[in-house]
């Protein structure tokens, strides 16, 4: 890229900071800045926040045994219940680019909104879950080169089989990163309601410490584990691309995350995944492995360990209304050490 105005960023806009239709235009100020400082901004968005749950909720209504069978990811492409599915899910981002290229419209500012097939993401034959394949990035290049802001749904692509497809869960994440590695974008960031990235989901534990960095393979590994931060493959495609990825809020003064794309040891730290499931929660500890135990402090029903890469993951199954303790306990036992 030469000079700073030629510059593409890849912003991708979460349910959790567009709850309602008035959000959209702290964000669309967020794009506004981009701008006048230079930027060439790509807006990727998710449905509004519950928008998907609604719509899966009102499907199994419809659908035989409460579609039980949406819990398998990667749908047959010949499948016709989850054709319609991924229609009826697609549709929740579609609505979010739509009003979100009006917003920007409405202060001025050229954009238009995008579909994921719209937007060159093709995917594989499958529905709900299909893998991305590949980026065909001329239409949003030429979108930037005609000076429009393009708005993509996030979470959706064209199959090979020339159907529409939805990602899976955190799918817009993936819709962002592919999308901006394509593109070649100086960086990417993730707009997120709890800003950053912090040590441990402050929901169940209070006490998580913010950090201002952390390495992509280490987060990789905290979202197969069950942390709800960054889609797993979001991150190893960030990582593959060298792509520089940010975990950020709204606000430009607010502390943010830069995400690493290599590992450097001296800035070690423990991270905590929780993955709740129907009666257990699985507790997860991810760091280096000359800092990780091999063992959890938890009366556990199940435990194991493994090494990856110079990074070590422990794990501990407990009762899932054990979780916040649990969580809190490793937390205190293990991360409660002093910060500076």
């Amino acid at each position: 890229m030469s000079g700073r105005e030629s510059a593409v960023v890849v912003d991708k806009f979460g349910g959790s900071v567009l709850r309602r239709p008035e959000d959209i235009a702290a964000a669309v100020a967020v794009v506004e800045r981009q701008r006048a400082a230079g930027l060439r901004p790509v807006v990727v968005v998710s449905a509004f926040e519950g928008v998907t749950d609604t719509i899966l909720g009102a499907a199994r209504v419809l659908l035989p045994d409460g579609g039980a069978w949406l819990r398998d990811p990667a749908q047959a492409a010949d499948s016709a219940l989850a054709r319609e599915t991924d229609r009826a899910l697609a549709t929740g981002e579609a609505l979010s680019a739509a009003l979100f290229a009006l917003g920007l419209q409405a202060r001025g500012i050229p954009a238009r909104s995008f579909s994921g097939a719209e937007a060159g993401i093709r995917t594989a034959a499958a529905h709900l879950g299909a893998e991305v394949r590949r980026v065909l990035s001329r239409p949003l290049r030429s979108a930037l080169a005609e000076g429009l802001v393009p708005v993509v749904a996030g979470f959706q692509g064209v199959g090979t089989h020339g159907e529409l497809t939805t990602l899976g869960r955190g799918g817009t994440d993936l819709s962002a990163v592919a999308l901006a590695v394509a593109l070649r974008a100086a960086r990417c960031e993730l707009f997120k309601d709890v800003g950053g990235v912090l040590e441990a989901d402050p929901h169940l534990v209070p006490g998580a410490r913010f950090l201002p960095t952390v390495d992509a393979r280490q987060l990789e590994l905290l979202a197969e584990m069950g942390a709800e931060v960054v889609h797993p493959v979001a991150v190893r495609r960030a990582r593959r691309g060298r792509l520089h990825l940010v975990v950020r809020a709204l606000d430009d003064d607010a502390a943010q995350t830069v995400v690493r794309p290599t590992s450097r040891d001296e800035d070690g730290v423990l991270m905590l995944a929780v993955d709740r499931k129907e009666r257990m929660a699985r507790i997860s500890l991810v760091g280096p492995a000359a800092m990780t135990p091999e063992v959890l402090p938890l009366p556990a029903h199940g435990e194991g360990s493994f090494d990856e890469g110079g990074l070590r993951v422990v794990w501990a199954e407990v009762p899932l209304a054990s979780a916040a303790s649990a969580a809190q306990a490793v937390h205190a036992s293990l991360m409660g050490r002093p910060t500076g």
